[in-house]
């Protein structure tokens, strides 16, 4: 399954902890608040349960989006970046 965890936090500290555990579990940086990646349904509710105790619930938000191949097929990009597909299909997923 694919997903997108998208934050918008407002310590840097807090900011790079998300950052450090998405990355952790192969999620790929697409923007700066931004990271998609592959990533199995156990590790998916890991993940969220460990980005739900780092922020702060008051001041913070975080949005975690699966989808299925199909569904990433059908976003439209433009810009600079690899296509979405090549860009998480060429990265570490995370399977522990």
């Amino acid at each position: 399954m694919y997903t997108w965890v998208i934050y918008d936090i407002r310590k840097n500290k807090t900011r790079t902890r998300v950052a450090k555990r998405c990355k952790f579990y192969g999620l790929e940086r697409v923007q700066k608040s931004v990271f998609l990646g592959k990533i199995k349904g156990r590790w998916l509710r890991a993940l969220n349960q460990e980005l739900i105790q780092i922020i702060n619930h008051r001041t913070d938000r975080i949005f975690i989006v699966p989808l299925d191949r199909e569904q990433l097929k059908r976003i439209q990009q433009a810009g600079t970046a690899p296509p979405l597909p090549q860009l998480v299909d060429g990265s570490k997923s995370r399977f522990i």
